[in-house]
């Protein structure tokens, strides 16, 4: 199965994007939530609000759901970090910063509910021009274009999160991360009854 397949739902997060140009051509009192002053400068603040969003119970579900699809966890990071962006709640440059620390809260979710995560798509993996490149800048790595679709986070720190997060992480309740899959709705099937009452009836 192909790992980097994003589903529908979340193409209007990752794809779409304004038309070059086009807020020159708005009213200034219909500015976008991104040309404003962003809601977070710090990564600090911003790593705390992304921890909350992703354990929200409603997001999480579509997290592990995606997850489960083998979308992986790059991916994921980035469709978070530009729906945050276009939401105005960071600028491009804290995006890319929080891209390692949003990575590290996927894959420890990922643990606790007991899924195997892509951590990177095919699209993603080691070419030649990346041989040459160091390992401090491979860690934050943006290829030629300088895209953020193409930011490729290695060596991911567990650091990145901050001590405070990187403990609620490890004593995120397992069982209870699990449940959260298991309790999805399953179509119910014809009772034994009602298949001897329609043999019954012939």
């Amino acid at each position: 199965m192909e790992n980097n397949i994003v589903p529908k739902q979340m193409e209007d997060v990752m794809m779409e994007g304004p038309v070059p140009g086009q807020s020159l051509t708005n009213s200034p009192d219909q500015a976008y939530p991104w040309e404003g002053k962003p809601k977070y400068t710090s990564v600090k603040d911003a790593r705390e609000e992304i921890f909350l969003q992703l354990l929200d119970p409603k997001k999480l579900e579509g997290v592990q759901q995606l997850m489960m699809n083998e979308v992986s966890v790059n991916a994921i990071a980035q469709m978070v970090l530009t729906d945050g962006f276009k939401t105005g709640k960071f600028n491009p440059d804290l995006m890319l910063n929080l891209l390692e620390p949003t990575m590290y809260m996927l894959m420890a979710i990922a643990e606790k509910s007991g899924i195997e995560p892509v951590i990177e798509s095919e699209n993603d993996e080691d070419d030649e021009d990346e041989a040459a490149v160091g390992v401090a800048e491979r860690n934050n790595f943006i290829k030629q274009g300088g895209r953020f679709q193409d930011a490729v986070v290695r060596n991911i720190n567990p650091a990145s999160v901050g001590g405070d997060i990187k403990q609620r992480l490890e004593t995120l309740d397992s069982e209870k991360m699990k449940q959260s899959i298991l309790q999805k709705p399953s179509p119910k099937l014809p009772t034994t009854e009602s298949l001897l009452g329609e043999q019954n009836g012939r």
